[in-house]
C-alpha cells in the first residue's frame, strides 16, 4: 500500500510540476514576446552601427589619405617656393653688383623688370 501512495505522490508532484510549468509559460508568453523582439531591435541596431562604423573608417582612411597628399603638396610647392626665392636673390644681388649710369631708381626697376619678369 505504500508503494501505491508514494507512486501517487510522485504522479502529482510531476502533474503539479507540469501544470506549474504551463501556467508560468502562459503568464510571461507576453513578456517574453517582448523581450524577444527588443532584442531583435537590439541585433538590428547593433548590425547597423557596425555597417555605420564601417563606412566612417573608410571615410576617416579617406581623409587621412587626403590630408597626407596635401602635405607632400605643400612640401614641393614650398621647396619650389624656396628655389625661385634663391634664384630671385641671386639675381637681385648679380643685379646689385652690377654698375649702371642714370638715374639709379629707373635703372634698377629696369634690371629687375628685366631679370625677374619672362
Amino acid at each position: 500500500m505504500s508503494r501505491f501512495w508514494l507512486a501517487l505522490g510522485v504522479g502529482g508532484v510531476l502533474l503539479g510540476g507540469i501544470g506549474g510549468a504551463w501556467l508560468a509559460a502562459r503568464f510571461y508568453e507576453g513578456q517574453l514576446q517582448t523581450v524577444r523582439l527588443e532584442q531583435a531591435r537590439c541585433s538590428d541596431a547593433g548590425k547597423a552601427l557596425e555597417s555605420r562604423l564601417a563606412l566612417q573608417n573608410a571615410q576617416v582612411e579617406a581623409l587621412e589619405q587626403a590630408a597626407r597628399q596635401r602635405a607632400e603638396s605643400a612640401e614641393r610647392a614650398l621647396a619650389q617656393a624656396r628655389e625661385q626665392a634663391q634664384s630671385h636673390e641671386a639675381a637681385a644681388r648679380r643685379l646689385l653688383l652690377e654698375r649702371s649710369e642714370g638715374e639709379e631708381c629707373a635703372v634698377v626697376r629696369q634690371l629687375i623688370d628685366r631679370e625677374l619678369l619672362p
